[in-house]
């Protein structure tokens, strides 16, 4: 009866709408990974790419990912249960005057990388870089608007609203690729995101009546966007390891890292959502437990089937079924598939770390800002200092490339198990 009664609940419908809808993200993001491969492989110039767009994503997921949820998701959704109708003017202004200060930097930050790594075609890189900034600032104001509905507890619209951009993108992904190489790449994902904007987040300005919400500087609390974004952090900072001697390493990590993530953001991310919608209402030990306990039971059979079949799970994903539907031998090699499966069971253990330390640090963002500032700087300075004193010592170890990027993810992603329980300590002693 107890569990017919979890199984009937709000927070299992919830779950399941996001859960099915990143199922069906995953595989559409299956499908472009299949596309990419196999017109790019390993190649140098996907390389560069992907070296260049470390750049896009440390912005995309500091103003668009899970840390921006972090900040905004608790404001939202104590203003919507004591309001019926709120006034989104004011947040159209702020996140559009944000989106230009954004712009300018991502664009002036990555012109400092394309000349920084002597990149060929400049000019070329310089395209993809406009693009990846403008993708920067229309990804930022969705994700405002996006957190507003997942308030509102709409997480069948949010679905609907998430399926559209990855959709849209994978339709677009493989002419524009076929015909403008990763820039064609970078354009169709600029369309994706585009799309939400037209279909979702555009009707939402007709919603000026009510209490008005007012954003500000100080609600994008920078410790809080660290930490509840250090996952793709930790990723990241991995990944530009991987690819800072130049080489087509970066590929293979990324090719393992697409994998892994269908867990993290399927099954993990939607979890961790859902907690912290729910405690940012009421303290709920019980839903916290059975969170933690999904997460390391999702870990462990990944890390076990993996053990297995990882290289047979490369060899069908990136090579058997994009020459089966083509027809012909892609860019993608059989040496391809044996460095993305060894780096995918390797990078494994890493993720069941961090997918106990992201359903963890839930609770502790959920805590007033301003009563818990000292504590979140705390916790960002050890957690970016972990980071760095990690590729630190793999640099003064002469680590190859892929040994450094696995070491920082081992190293960093414990850390951040190490600060996520310390967190959950300090909100277990606020909660009193």
């Amino acid at each position: 009866m107890h569990l017919k009664s979890i199984l009937g609940s709000q927070s299992a419908k919830d779950f399941s709408s996001l859960f099915f809808s990143n199922i069906f993200q995953k595989v559409l993001g299956l499908i472009r990974e299949l596309i990419i491969a196999f017109f790019l492989g390993s190649s140098i110039l996907y390389a560069n790419f992907l070296l260049l767009r470390v750049v896009a994503d440390f912005f995309s997921q500091i103003t668009a990912g899970n840390a921006l949820k972090a900040n905004l998701l608790p404001k939202f959704t104590k203003l919507y249960e004591k309001h019926e109708e709120v006034s989104l003017t004011q947040v159209f202004s702020f996140s559009k005057r944000t989106s230009i200060y954004l712009f300018l930097i991502s664009q002036c930050i990555q012109t400092a990388v394309i000349f920084y790594l002597h990149l060929e075609n400049s000019f070329f890189f310089f395209g993809v870089s406009f693009v990846l900034s403008f993708s920067i600032c229309f990804n930022f104001i969705n994700t405002i608007f996006l957190t507003i509905i997942q308030a509102r507890g709409l997480f069948l619209r949010y679905s609907y609203a998430s399926i559209t951009n990855s959709l849209v993108f994978t339709l677009f992904v493989y002419p524009l690729l076929s015909v403008a190489s990763i820039i064609g790449l970078a354009i169709s994902r600029l369309i994706g995101i585009l799309s939400i904007s037209l279909v979702f987040v555009k009707p939402m300005q007709n919603e000026n009546s009510g209490i008005e919400i007012k954003l500000e500087r100080s609600d994008f609390n920078f410790p809080t966007l660290v930490l509840g974004n250090f996952a793709n952090i930790i990723i990241i900072s991995a990944r530009f390891v991987s690819g800072a001697d130049g080489s087509n390493n970066i590929a293979f990590f990324m090719y393992a890292v697409v994998m892994l993530n269908v867990l993290l953001t399927s099954v993990i991310g939607n979890v961790s959502t859902i907690l912290l919608r729910k405690i940012s209402i009421k303290k709920n030990t019980r839903l916290m437990i059975y969170s933690l306990l999904i997460s390391l039971c999702v870990g462990l059979l990944m890390v076990v089937g993996l053990h297995s079949f990882s290289y047979d799970i490369i060899k069908l994903v990136y090579l058997t079924i994009p020459n089966t539907v083509a027809n012909s031998i892609g860019e993608f090699n059989l040496s391809d598939v044996q460095a993305t499966s060894s780096y995918l069971y390797e990078l494994s253990f890493s993720f069941l770390f961090l997918f106990i330390a992201t359903t963890l640090f839930q609770p502790f963002l959920t805590l007033p800002i301003g009563e818990s500032k000292r504590v979140r700087l705390k916790m960002v300075v050890f957690f970016l200092l972990g980071i760095a004193l990690a590729a630190i010592y793999s640099e003064f170890n002469s680590f190859t490339s892929k040994e450094s990027a696995v070491f920082v993810m081992y190293f960093s992603s414990i850390n951040a198990v190490i600060l996520a329980a310390y967190s959950y300590i300090k909100y277990l002693q606020y909660e009193k």
